[in-house]
């Protein structure tokens, strides 16, 4: 409770009770009440302000009660003014009127009170009884009193919607706990009706009072409604502490308001009893009327409940059979055992696992007859030390004996049941996992081989996810990565290839890096496993080294063939100049020729980068530069080339470089010519070489054929060896054109 609050509400408890100690108590109690009225206004009035921005929803029902509260207090006010600042009679008066204005507009916020309704016929006739018997019991001894008492008739009038006003509050209290509280949980609602409850009991005990002469002003009577001020003011004050934004209810009625009416009855009965000895028949022949109005709705209402409870025993009957039913479906075992471990229930899934009939189970000895020996004292041992400990129950898994003698393996979930902290047996569920439990050593066994043969296969295995995030390795996987499984379980994939060759897709061939830096060549393979990947690693590094040294070896190879081939042209070249006779000489320079075209192929071979092909327009450039520089006629002749940037194989460039040798050769010595053209293009799927020159040409084709001469077998010879066709044209020089294919080409190592 705020402090503040609580200090106002000490002050005022204690000026309440100072008060009966003054001779102007019936002054000193008015202002307490105007002052306690004053103050539970404006906490009402603050939770309106409050409630508007955060609890809307809220804000008709404190708007109302606010400005009840406030013609409350301007009566409350009133009054004191015109009884103890004027000293004139205060009823009837202008404060009557706020007063009278405060029960309808209460009443309505009350009634606003945003809570769900029931709707049942029983508690419209709750709300019926308690209407008769609160209304008979209010004119017997308030409005009949009144309204025939005679006098002024504004005092009749007035006194008479006093009772009306505080019957229409007891009405719509009512209506709020019978047909809207549920299971209520809200503090602020309590303490609420009871301030509400106190206030009735004063203005009902002040009219009875002043009905029979014997009212007093500044009784503690009086401080009765300062009290209900107060506790509407602790109301407001627990109002801000609460959620309001949750439900205040559930849907079972709490005890308490299921009784309310019987409340009523019994008081009721003893006011009616009370009329009958002190007021006489006559003046209790209302309330005897109302009494016999009243049976019949409480039979009425008895009537209702009786067929609610045979609806309700009728629901707990489908319930029991839907049971039953659920049970003899149910995919598991289900047994009652009663306080004597013996067999009460089993449903029909029990009966196909045990494999007996009914008969064969009911009432036997489950530990006795159902489980294995060797079992049997362990297990009963375990149920009776979890009875013991008042434990709720247990999980197990063992084995039972079947009626046919069998064996099978159940998995156990036990369920002990008490009454009133005593054992009363328990219900016991299980599964067969026989074939579950086979099927499990079978997977446990092929885990383990595969595990082994994980474990033990000689190329490094690594496991990854769809995140790459390392899973597993194999032994192997260590050894040649450097990393202990810990370090690589957890590591992304990534890290571990060459930062040159990562990528979306790191299949194929990859250098991977070692823990300590140094560089793997490996073919990697992946296989999908569902959301795993499998990564084999075939470590290619040692064969990369040796397929170096091979190469190394094999570019030293050819270029000492083309340094062979050229210490060979060499002495040819000695040979050359020590002859007499040009014919021999031409012979051997010839010869020199075609050993310098071959030895050019080992000259490209050795500086290509892969060993295997050769870029036949550098070659083929090469020697006719060399043949252009060993021009030893007179006259230059210029020799042109159009060659496509192509690479041709071992096989196939020796054949043409000594074709386009002999060639240009024969045309620098014999055709008189002053340009020569050498083309080799790719035309669909076929390539073609043509040596061409403007010299004299010849009369035919059958010429060359028939001239038997070194350089024409030897073009024959290649024109077979690279499977082609050879096109020979005489007309304005001579053109030799050979189509082809590139001949495959032949490993070596």
């Amino acid at each position: 409770m705020d402090r503040n609050l609580k200090i106002f509400i000490t002050v005022m408890l204690i000026l309440s009770v100072i008060s009966q100690f003054l001779p102007f108590k019936r002054d000193a109690v008015s202002l307490i009440n105007v002052i306690t009225n004053l103050a539970a206004f404006m906490g009402l009035s603050y939770a309106c302000i409050y409630s508007r921005k955060v609890y809307p929803h809220l804000y008709l029902t404190l708007l109302l009660l606010s400005a009840a509260q406030f013609f409350s207090f301007l009566g409350d006010f009133t009054w004191f003014i015109l009884e103890s600042i004027l000293s004139l009679n205060p009823f009837p008066s202008v404060a009557d009127l706020f007063y009278l204005l405060y029960y309808p507009i209460f009443a309505a916020g009350i009634f606003t009170i945003p809570i769900r309704r029931y709707s049942d016929l029983r508690s419209i006739i709750d709300l019926l009884i308690i209407l008769v018997a609160s209304a008979s019991a209010a004119w017997v001894f308030l409005l009949e009193p009144t309204v025939f008492a005679g006098g002024d008739f504004t005092e009749v009038l007035v006194s008479t919607l006093y009772v009306l006003g505080d019957l229409l509050i007891v009405f719509m209290i009512m209506d709020l706990i019978i047909n809207k509280l549920g299971h209520l949980r809200s503090r602020t609602l309590h303490v609420f009706l009871a301030s509400i409850i106190i206030l009735l009991t004063a203005d009902i005990s002040f009219t009875y009072q002043s009905l029979t002469g014997i009212y007093a002003g500044g009784t503690p009577q009086d401080l009765l409604w300062a009290f209900s001020y107060i506790l509407l003011l602790i109301a407001v004050n627990e109002f801000f502490k609460e959620d309001w934004s949750k439900p205040l209810y559930v849907e079972k009625k709490v005890t308490a308001v299921t009784y309310t009416p019987y409340i009523f009855i019994i008081l009721f009965y003893l006011l009616t009893a009370y009329s009958v000895i002190k007021g006489g028949a006559e003046k209790s022949t209302v309330l005897l009327v109302s009494l016999g109005f009243i049976i019949v709705l409480f039979i009425l209402r008895q009537q209702l409940s009786l067929k609610e409870n045979m609806a309700l025993l009728n629901d707990v009957e489908n319930e029991r059979r839907r049971a039953e039913n659920y049970l003899e479906v149910a995919g598991s075992l289900i047994m009652v055992l009663d306080e004597k471990t013996r067999v009460k229930l089993i449903n029909r899934r029990g009966l196909e696992i045990l494999e007996c009939d009914a008969g064969e189970v009911a009432g036997k000895n489950w530990f006795m007859t159902f489980v294995p020996p060797e079992d049997r004292g362990w297990r009963e041992k375990l149920y009776t030390e979890k009875i013991s400990s008042g434990s709720k129950g247990y999980h197990l898994t063992g084995e039972i004996l079947t009626c046919k003698g069998n064996r099978k393996t159940v998995a156990w979930h036990v369920v002990f049941l008490r009454e009133d902290g005593e054992f009363r047996g328990s219900i016991i569920s299980g599964d067969d996992i026989t074939e579950l439990q086979r099927a499990t050593r079978a997977l446990e066994m092929s885990e383990m081989r595969y595990r082994e043969i994980f474990e033990l296969a000689p190329s490094p295995i690594i496991s990854v996810g769809d995140d790459l995030l390392i899973r597993d390795c194999n032994r192997r996987a260590e050894s040649v990565l450097g990393y202990r499984r810990g370090e690589l379980i957890g590591r992304n994939l990534m890290d571990l290839i060459h930062p040159e060759d990562a990528g979306d897709d790191f299949e194929g061939e990859r250098r991977l890096l070692r823990s300590n830096g140094d560089v793997i060549y490996a073919d990697i393979g992946v296989a999908r496993v569902g959301d795993e990947r499998i990564i084999i690693i075939e470590d290619q590094t040692e064969i990369r080294r040796s397929l170096q040294e091979k190469e190394l070896l094999l570019r030293e190879i050819h270029h000492r063939v083309k340094n062979n081939l050229q210490i060979i042209s060499s002495l040819l070249s000695i040979q050359e100049r020590q002859l007499e006779s040009e014919e021999l000489s031409e012979v051997l320079r010839e010869s020199r020729e075609r050993i310098r075209s071959i030895a050019l192929v080992h000259e490209h071979l050795y500086r290509s980068t892969n060993l295997r092909t050769i870029r036949i327009r550098d070659y083929l450039n090469n020697i006719l530069s060399k043949l252009s520089q060993g021009q030893i006629h007179g006259k230059d002749v210029r020799i042109s080339s159009r060659i496509e940037d192509l690479e041709f194989n071992l096989e196939t460039s020796l054949p043409i470089g000594l074709m386009v040798n002999e060639l240009v050769s024969n045309s620098l010595k014999h055709s008189g010519a002053d340009n020569i053209t050498v083309e080799l293009r790719s035309l669909n799927g076929t390539l073609e070489l043509t040596v061409k020159d403007d010299g004299i040409g010849l009369e035919s084709p059958e010429v060359l054929e028939k001239s038997g001469s070194m350089g024409w077998y030897l073009i024959r010879a290649l024109t077979d060896q690279l499977d082609g066709e050879l096109k020979i044209e005489t007309e304005d020089g001579l053109s030799v054109s050979l189509r082809f294919r590139e001949l495959g080409y032949r490993e070596r190592y």
